[in-house]
């Protein structure tokens, strides 16, 4: 895990919401400002930057006044090291993810897969269990939680969703 005490932020945004800028300056370096903001849109935790991105207008003002500050960054941080925050801050955004759901999936291995809606739970282990034998993990039984990153509570096992 990379140090993250002080990532040399240049704006007066949180480190994480810095760092998710940083990723979508560089997604549309990659696939174009348009289908990065309506594929890959920045997901900030501060409310006036979620207003920012909601919006196409807002969004590419937001990127026009603040990219230079992502390449200025880059340079000062140095290309490994900005790797390295890029890669810890997609690793600290898929973790809040998974915490924010209440429903999964857990496999005969012990790998927990975790879905938005119990209705998604019940349709992907369905469907793992259709491809049982194809080298796919196999659902053993259905969780679900009552708050975000709480403890996951067995709904049923897994099997008795196809019977």
């Amino acid at each position: 895990m990379t140090d993250t005490a002080n990532i040399q932020n240049p704006t007066d945004w949180s480190d994480y919401d810095f760092l998710e800028f940083e990723g979508f300056v560089h997604k549309v370096e990659n696939e174009g400002f348009t289908y990065a903001a309506e594929n890959y849109g920045p997901e900030f935790e501060s409310p006036e930057l979620q207003t920012a991105a909601a919006d196409l207008g807002s969004l590419r003002r937001l990127y026009l006044e603040n990219e230079a500050k992502v390449d200025d960054w880059y340079t000062a941080v140095g290309g490994e090291r900005a790797c390295d925050l890029h890669n810890d801050h997609v690793d600290e955004a898929r973790k809040r993810r998974e915490d924010a759901r209440l429903y999964g999936i857990r496999c005969t291995d012990g790998v927990v897969i975790t879905c938005d809606t119990e209705q998604s739970r019940d349709r992907h282990a369905a469907y793992l269990l259709e491809n049982a034998g194809k080298g796919w993990r196999v659902p053993e039984t259905l969780l679900r939680r009552d708050v975000p990153g709480g403890d996951w509570t067995d709904d049923r096992p897994a099997i008795q969703h196809v019977v």
